[in-house]
């Protein structure tokens, strides 16, 4: 049998074939000369990172902070450069492997610090799809990225998270959206990945509360739950994976 893509690009595309999710995921495209002067033109702010791989390594953020002048955001690190080109140039000398590029979300913020979601979505063999698990990644001071080890970060609560948010929405509300769109994507993803017993789900809320599907992890790390005092979720996750 061969070997099923794990590529953030084909996960992208299984999600976008379902007319329900596809206005929840940020607009992405590999990345080219091209589809980087297209993005760079059309959104204020776009991220560049492997297609394949975790953990935040090698993300960069390409901000426009004025007309024709980028500035360049890697680890906790800024550059500033003139033109569409030059931007182009130096971002390719930064990359590895193959890149994708894609719109970046405003994300909610605590203390000033971008936050996304970590969603824990399980099942048994034959059983239905189940979230197990909600947190929130505050990234480190400086950083775009949320990875904890990478960024410095912290963990949180997800209701304390969007209590002391700029969210401009209720948290039950927030919740049962990212519920309700994680299951979409647990069920959608199944049918490429159909010996899958769990996703692990990067989602962003935005300022607004509109939630959104950043990424999706065929193997994530479930010690993040460990660093919550209310050690219950991470309870409920490992009895799935016995």
């Amino acid at each position: 049998m061969a070997k099923k893509s794990e590529s953030k690009l084909t996960k992208h595309r299984i999600l976008r074939s379902s007319a329900e999710l596809r206005n929840v995921l940020p607009h992405t495209r590999s990345f080219s000369r091209r589809n980087f002067v297209a993005f760079i033109g059309r959104y204020s702010k776009v991220i560049a990172k492997p297609v394949s791989g975790s953990g935040g390594a090698g993300v960069l953020m390409i901000t426009q902070v004025k007309k024709e002048t980028y500035q360049v955001h890697r680890g906790a690190k800024r550059k500033t450069i003139r033109g569409k080109k030059g931007a182009y140039r130096y971002v390719r000398r930064k990359l590895g492997t193959r890149y994708l590029l894609q719109r970046r979300i405003s994300l909610a913020q605590v203390g000033g610090r971008p936050f996304d979601v970590r969603v824990m979505v399980q099942r048994r063999p034959g059983s239905s799809w189940v979230v197990t698990g909600m947190l929130a990644k505050v990234a480190g001071r400086g950083y775009i990225i949320t990875n904890i080890k990478r960024s410095g970060g912290y963990v949180l609560p997800l209701s304390t998270a969007i209590q002391r948010s700029n969210i401009r929405a209720s948290s039950p509300s927030v919740l049962a959206r990212l519920r309700r769109i994680a299951l979409l994507a647990a069920r959608r993803l199944s049918g490429y990945y159909s010996s899958q017993l769990v996703f692990g789900f990067d989602m962003g809320i935005d300022a607004k509360g509109k939630v959104w599907i950043i990424e999706a992890n065929l193997r994530p790390d479930i010690t993040l739950f460990a660093k919550l005092r209310d050690k219950q979720m991470y309870r409920t996750i490992l009895t799935y994976r016995r």
